[in-house]
């Protein structure tokens, strides 16, 4: 009786680790990231690109915008339709619609050009940076 009970809690050990190893493969092969990007015509002019090289170089790019204190950006989606994330803190005073018309027509559109991509779909995030309170005097 004694020996029953433990090889089924054997058994109901084996299943869990079982029932977890697969749903982690599958978490792998469901990846929400593109990693590497095809820019260009393949065979000739082909290139890739890896999403965190391009990432980098636009919130790099953005971080530069006037009102812009700091600039996150994420790549998501798959390698031949990627989507651009964007979270973008903004200095206390600086007009979020002319922050994020330069985001378009600077970074955003560079980052277009240099791809050769006709569009890429963004998500942008602007949230103001919190200031610290003046004493009075």
């Amino acid at each position: 009786m004694k020996r029953q009970s433990a090889i089924n809690r054997i058994l109901l050990t084996l299943a869990g680790i079982v029932l977890l190893a697969s749903w982690w493969l599958l978490e792998q092969l469901r990846r929400t990231r593109p990693g590497h990007m095809q820019i260009g015509t393949p065979p000739i002019d082909a290139a890739e690109l890896r999403d965190r090289a391009l990432s980098d170089a636009i919130a790099a790019d953005a971080r530069q915008l006037p009102g812009v204190q700091h600039a996150r950006v994420q790549m998501a989606g798959k390698a031949n339709h990627p989507e651009v994330r964007i979270t973008l803190t903004l200095t206390p005073g600086s007009e979020p619609g002319s922050v994020l018309q330069a985001l378009c027509h600077g970074p955003l559109e560079r980052a277009r050009q240099s791809t050769g991509w006709t569009q890429v779909p963004t998500q942008a995030r602007l949230q103001i940076a919190r200031h610290k309170p003046h004493r009075a005097e």
